[in-house]
């Protein structure tokens, strides 16, 4: 059985004009962290055994003249038990915000908030419509647990914006609370990103649209991606239309748990139960070209399915060398399920449809066009080698469908 009042909420007494309740007893806020306890805390492990302590770096924004504030909390252990959450809404409630204005809070935090303290900042959100919150999590805290879960969907269903810091948010963290030195990524940081980002996905249910940082890294098409990044990883942006134009879905899978991309949109469209008598098209964007296995459900998925269009875009050939993944593009190109290259033209598409590119239009990378042509000339001699070389003019014929939101999950 879970301690009651572990969070330190048992001491939260005083009750603000509009009903939330807090403390004047509380650790004061500090400005900075020190550069070494940065890296032991924030890091975004899978399980930080040894990090007990809670770091919340917190940035408010007045609207109307952008006047900025700048606090670090930690929580307070001993009898005095107070989590950093509540010792920042107890500190909010002290330093008297005005009513009237119009805030905007960012907190960086090394763990997510408990239940708790998620009900807390909830009941805090319902009562002051004129603050919203951006919660950016190092990692999360009792993932598997109901309770936690519980805690980060009601934060999220009072409007919080719930999510794990990516590489950008721990940079600016760094500049705002620690120094003006250049921030350095840890081994395998993209690693345990992807995995506090998917399993919040899950906890929350939803489908979000790909971050700019993601596409950038995943669908880059450049020989070897930068340090600390990795591509292993196989992303698939689909988007299925009626033959009409109609957007019927639109989403992004990547390989989870074995499963490879091709495989769960596979059977995503199965489940969906499309009607055999109606024509569909479906347009697939993948980081890496299909497997053999997958090269071979894709091409029995069209198969069993001759009234859907199926076209396929990849950023990148994967082992283009292997005769046997030569044999499986081979496979989808003369099982009627037309393969490309992607240029400038579909990465811009993408951006524009799958993520949220809140920095503006697709500005694309170093040698995007080079090493574009550069895969593409390698596919051909692969289709040439195999004898279809006449399919490859109708490639350049493929045709992108109508424009949507998109998501992943």
């Amino acid at each position: 059985m879970e301690r009651q009042g572990w969070s330190g909420r048992d001491r939260l007494r005083n009750i603000c004009p509009r009903g939330c309740r807090w403390t004047s007893d509380y650790r004061k806020p500090f400005e900075r962290i020190y550069k070494k306890a940065f890296y032991f805390y924030f890091r975004n492990l899978q399980y930080a055994h040894g990090r007990n302590n809670t770091f919340l770096c917190c940035k408010i924004i007045r609207e109307r003249d952008n006047q900025l504030w700048k606090e670090v909390f930690l929580n307070q252990v001993g009898p005095h038990r107070l989590h950093a959450e509540l010792c920042f809404l107890s500190w909010l409630h002290d330093i008297n915000l005005s009513l009237d204005e119009t805030y905007k809070v960012t907190w960086y935090v090394t763990w997510s908030p408990c239940n708790e303290c998620a009900e807390e900042i909830a009941e805090f959100l319902t009562n002051h419509k004129n603050v919203t919150l951006t919660i950016f999590n190092a990692r999360l805290y009792y993932f598997w647990k109901p309770a936690f879960k519980e805690g980060l969907r009601a934060l999220a269903d009072r409007g919080a914006s719930v999510n794990i810091m990516d590489l950008s948010d721990f940079k600016d963290c760094w500049n705002l609370f620690v120094c003006n030195k250049t921030f350095k990524p840890w081994k395998k940081f993209y690693k345990y990103y992807l995995f506090q980002d998917e399993t919040l996905s899950e906890i929350l249910r939803r489908e979000m649209p790909l971050r700019e940082e993601t596409f950038r890294v995943q669908f880059n098409n450049a020989h070897k991606a930068p340090k600390p990044f990795c591509r292993r990883v196989t992303y698939l942006c689909y988007q299925l239309q009626e033959a009409s134009g109609g957007l019927v879905t639109k989403g992004c899978l990547r390989t989870k748990k074995g499963q490879h991309a091709e495989i769960r949109f596979i059977e995503r469209i199965h489940s969906m139960a499309l009607d055999q008598a109606r024509s569909y098209q479906i347009t697939c964007f993948l980081t890496w070209s299909p497997c053999p296995f997958c090269a071979q459900e894709l091409a029995s998925f069209k198969s069993t399915h001759p009234r859907v269009h199926l076209q396929i875009f990849v950023s990148r050939l994967y082992f283009h060398w292997k005769r046997s993944y030569q044999e499986g593009l081979q496979r989808l190109c003369t099982s009627k399920v037309p393969l490309a290259v992607m240029g400038h033209q579909e990465f811009d598409y993408c951006w524009n449809n799958f993520v949220d590119h809140k920095s503006g239009p697709f500005e694309p990378w170093d040698k995007l066009e080079y090493y574009s042509n550069c895969i593409k000339r390698r596919f051909r001699r692969i289709l040439k080698s195999w004898g279809v070389d006449d399919l490859t003019d109708n490639f350049r014929n493929l045709q992108l469908g109508g424009r949507g939101d998109g998501s992943v999950d």
